[in-house]
C-alpha cells in the first residue's frame, strides 16, 4: 500500500490512499489543553515547560491534517500518514519496522519480531516474536497477532489499502504453534524483499485480552475466530474509532504496547485534532525522557509559520517561501533540516480518457511531454536548491539501493528540439505558441497513432492543486515549456484535484473528464509506506487500485509479478527501468516532505526518518 503525504513546504498536498482521496479537517487553527494554552490557543513555552519535570515538546501537524483514526485497521478515507506513522505506531507498533537513521530500510533492532525465516520454496514463513507486553502487563503473542490478521480477513473490504489478489488473499494458511512462533503460508512462492518490506510491514498486533469485544459492557471473547464474529468486533471497533470525543477516556485505546498513549481526559480536543501523548510508563523498550509530547495542528502553513515565528513551536517547518528567514530561526535556537521522504512526485495521465486517451497512449507523446519538463530550472528557480530529480518510480534522495543504473541518469533530459522532432515523425505539423496538427492519423509509420485522427489538435488540460507559489510556478512552467512545440496545456485549479484523480468509470461519467493531474502542491505525490519496496503492483500494474490513470501494459505486468515472487534485486531493477523508459506518469523533481525547523534544544530528533516515522520517545530536552 501507499500512502499519501500532506506538503508542508507552504500548503496542502496528498497522500496515497484508494482512490486518492483526501483528509476532511475541521476549519479551525487549533484548541490545546486547558490547563496550558491560553486564549490565543497557543501555550508559552515557559508555560508548557512548568507542566512537568520531563519536559514537553510541541510539534507541528501538516497544514490541514489531524490525528482523527486510532484502531490500526484503518478505513479509506481516514488513510494519512499522520494517522498511521504519526499517531497509531506511537501507540500500537508494528510487528516490523522500517526506518530511522536516515534510511529506509528494515530496521531488525526496532522490531517487534526477528527477522523472518523463509522456507518451502519461499511458500512459508516463520516467525518468533521477542519478548513484548502489553501497557496492562499481558504479552505480546501470536494471539495478538492471529486477532488483528483474523479481523482484517473478514473486514478486508473496509481496509484502506486492500488489494484483490494481496494481502491478506495472499495467504493459504495460518498456523499458530506456541505464544511466540507462527507461520503463514502463501498461495505461491514470493520475493523476501516483496514479503517483508510489503506484506508482513503491515502487521499490526492489537491486544486480544481486552478488545475482542462486540460491544463495550460485553465480554472478552474469541468472536475474531468466526467470520461472523470478526465481522461484529470490527464494527464496535471501529465504531469507538470513529467516536473523537472519547479518545483520550476510552479505555480500549489506553491498552498499548508502543511508547506512547493519550493522556487521559485532556489528551485529545475532537474540535481540533489537538494531542497530548504521555508515556507509556509499562514500555518494554527505553522509557520516554519527554513527560509529554503534543501534537499540535494548523489549517495553514502561514499560522504554523507564525506561531514558530512566536517561540510556541519546538518542532515545525519554514514554507520555501519563507526561506529568507533561516538565518533568523538560526539565531533564535533553531537547526535547519529538509526532511527528504521515501516517496516520489508525478503528474497523473489519463489513459482512460475518452477524447484524450488514444493521444496518452501514444508513447512518443509522453516521451515529447517529459522531454518539456526541465527539472534541473524547477530545482533551482522554484525550490531554489531544496528538491531533487525524480526520473522514474524510486528517489534518489535518500541515497538507496534500490536506485538501478538507468535511473541515475535523466532517460528523458529537456531539450525542445528532441520534443519537436518526435511529434514531427509521428505526422504533427508543429505550431510553436499556437496548436499543433496531426496531420497523419492512424496507425504506421509516421502517423500519430491508433485512435488519433487527422486534424487532431494537440490541447488538453492540466488539474492542479493550488495552494502555495512553488505549486503555481511549476505548472506555469510547464504550459510555456509545453506551448513551445505547439501543445496547448488549460491550467484549472482545484482544492480536490487529487479526489479527481480516478480511472474513467463509463456509466457514470465520473473521472472521465481530466487529463493530467498535478496535486502534490509542490512536494510529494506519493510516499511508500508501510509498502516501502516500489514494485508497481498497486499504483503500475493494470487495474490497480492506486493506477488512477489506468495504465495497462501487459510487458509491464509481467516484470511487476516478477518483483514479487523472484527473490534479489535482479527482477526489480528490470522493473524499474522500464516504468523510467515507458512513463506511466509524468516525472517531477522532488521537494523534501518539509523544511523543518527543530530547536536545538532537543537532542536525538536528527536525522530524520525518510519513512516519516518520528521517535519522541529517543528526544531529550537541554536547557
Amino acid at each position: 500500500m501507499l500512502g499519501r503525504l500532506r506538503a508542508r513546504l507552504g500548503g496542502p498536498g496528498v497522500r496515497r490512499a484508494a482512490a486518492f482521496r483526501t483528509l476532511a479537517v475541521p476549519a479551525v487553527l487549533l484548541v490545546g489543553v486547558a490547563a496550558v494554552v491560553g486564549p490565543s490557543g497557543l501555550a508559552s513555552r515557559a508555560a508548557v515547560q512548568r507542566a512537568s519535570a520531563g519536559g514537553t515538546v510541541r510539534w507541528a501537524l501538516p497544514p490541514g491534517e489531524v490525528p482523527n483514526w486510532i484502531f490500526p485497521i484503518t478505513s479509506t478515507a481516514d488513510f494519512s500518514n499522520v494517522n498511521t506513522l504519526q499517531f497509531q505506531y506511537l501507540m500500537f507498533r508494528p510487528l516490523y519496522w522500517f526506518g530511522g537513521n536516515g534510511t529506509p530500510y528494515f530496521n531488525a533492532a526496532r522490531s517487534l519480531a526477528e527477522p523472518p525465516v523463509f522456507s518451502d520454496g519461499s511458500r512459508t514463513v516463520t516467525i518468533t516474536l521477542k519478548r513484548w507486553h502489553w501497557s496492562d502487563g499481558m504479552p505480546v503473542t501470536t494471539r495478538d497477532v492471529e486477532f488483528w490478521l483474523r479481523l482484517l480477513i473478514a473486514n478486508k473490504a473496509n481496509w484502506g489499502v486492500y488489494v484483490p489478489g494481496g494481502w491478506p488473499d495472499l495467504i493459504a494458511r495460518m498456523r499458530f504453534m506456541t505464544a511466540s512462533t507462527f507461520q503463514l503460508t502463501f498461495t505461491h512462492p514470493v520475493s523476501h524483499y516483496w514479503a517483508l518490506y510489503n506484506e508482513l510491514s503491515q502487521i499490526v498486533p492489537l491486544p486480544q485480552q481486552s478488545w475482542d469485544r462486540t460491544t463495550a459492557s460485553g465480554p472478552v471473547g474469541n468472536y475474531d475466530r468466526t467470520t461472523s464474529g470478526a465481522r461484529a468486533v470490527f464494527r464496535f471497533l471501529a465504531g469507538q474509532s470513529k467516536d473523537l470525543t472519547t479518545y483520550d477516556t476510552n479505555p480500549l485505546w489506553q491498552v498499548v504496547d508502543g511508547p506512547w498513549r493519550i493522556e487521559p481526559g485532556t489528551g485529545y480536543s475532537p474540535a481540533t485534532g489537538f494531542t497530548v501523548l504521555v508515556p507509556n510508563r509499562n514500555y518494554p523498550g527505553a522509557k520516554p525522557h519527554l513527560a509529554r509530547f503534543e501534537e499540535v495542528p494548523f489549517t495553514s502553513s502561514t499560522a504554523e509559520f507564525d506561531s514558530l515565528r512566536a517561540g510556541q513551536l519546538d518542532y515545525g517547518y519554514l514554507p520555501i517561501t519563507d526561506l529568507n528567514q533561516k538565518a533568523y530561526f538560526a539565531h533564535q535556537g533553531y537547526r535547519f533540516a529538509p526532511w527528504n521522504a521515501w516517496g516520489i512526485r508525478y503528474v497523473a495521465i489519463n489513459f482512460t480518457n475518452p477524447k484524450d486517451g488514444p493521444l496518452f497512449r501514444q508513447l512518443y507523446l509522453r516521451q515529447a511531454m517529459q522531454r518539456l519538463i526541465d527539472q534541473p530550472q524547477y530545482i533551482g528557480q522554484i525550490y531554489h536548491g531544496h528538491a531533487a530529480p525524480e526520473y522514474g518510480p524510486v528517489p534518489l534522495i535518500p541515497a538507496n539501493k534500490f536506485v538501478s543504473s538507468v535511473e541515475r541518469h535523466n532517460p528523458y533530459p529537456y531539450s525542445v528540439a528532441a520534443a519537436r522532432t518526435l511529434l514531427t515523425s509521428h505526422g504533427w505539423a508543429v505550431h510553436p505558441n499556437g496548436t499543433s496538427v496531426c496531420l497523419h492519423g492512424g496507425a504506421g509509420p509516421g502517423r500519430c497513432g491508433p485512435g488519433v485522427a487527422t486534424g487532431r489538435q494537440l490541447a488538453f488540460s492540466l488539474i492542479w492543486t493550488p495552494g502555495t507559489q512553488v505549486e503555481a510556478d511549476t505548472v506555469q512552467a510547464m504550459r510555456s515549456a509545453f506551448t513551445r512545440v505547439g501543445l496547448d496545456l488549460t491550467l484549472r485549479s482545484s482544492p480536490n484535484a487529487g479526489a479527481l484523480a480516478t480511472p474513467c468509470e463509463p456509466k457514470t461519467g465520473y473521472g472521465c473528464q481530466w487529463d493530467l493531474i498535478d496535486w502534490s502542491a509542490g512536494t510529494y505525490s506519493v510516499t511508500y509506506s508501510p509498502d516501502y519496496f516500489p514494485t508497481g503492483g498497486e499504483d503500475t500494474a493494470c487495474g490497480a487500485a492506486f493506477n488512477v490513470g489506468d495504465y495497462c501494459s501487459r510487458q509491464m505486468d509481467a516484470l511487476i509479478a516478477a518483483t514479487h515472487v523472484d527473490s534479489g534485486l535482479g527482477p526489480f531493477y528490470r522493473y524499474e527501468n522500464a516504468a523510467a523508459l515507458q512513463l506511466p506518469v509524468l516525472w517531477l523533481p522532488i521537494a523534501p516532505a518539509q523544511l523543518s525547523e527543530v530547536s536545538t534544544r532537543i537532542h536525538g530528533a536528527l536525522p530524520q526518518d525518510p519513512n516519516l516515522n518520528i521517535y519522541p520517545q529517543e528526544w531529550t530536552l537541554a536547557g
